[in-house]
């Protein structure tokens, strides 16, 4: 399963961990490049999430709780549409079988 979180930042499951990933190019060709791992789906999305409000330019309260909201939202979005892929993938292999 591949989650993209925006233009460069994404999660991928592997075979052994959820990968957090980052698209590079330093020689002209775009590649993603995995830089955290974790061993649940939650500790990935949760690290992730944590990294945006972090990096969020706010300079006051208001403006931080605002980015909170905010990227609790965009991740919120983000998990129900993975699971609803889940979900359709899951069911589409059902129908296939029977």
């Amino acid at each position: 399963m591949i989650i993209q979180l925006d233009s460069i930042h994404r999660i991928k499951g592997g075979d052994y961990a959820w990968e957090l990933q980052r698209l590079r190019g330093s020689d002209g060709s775009p590649r993603w490049r995995s830089y955290k791992w974790f061993n649940s789906f939650g500790s990935a999305v949760q690290e992730a999430a944590l990294a945006e409000i972090r990096l969020d330019p706010a300079s006051s309260l208001p403006e931080a709780l605002d980015a909170v909201r905010r990227v609790t939202h965009k991740y919120e979005r983000l998990i129900d549409n993975a699971v609803e892929r889940v979900a359709d993938r899951a069911d589409t292999k059902l129908r296939a079988v029977s």
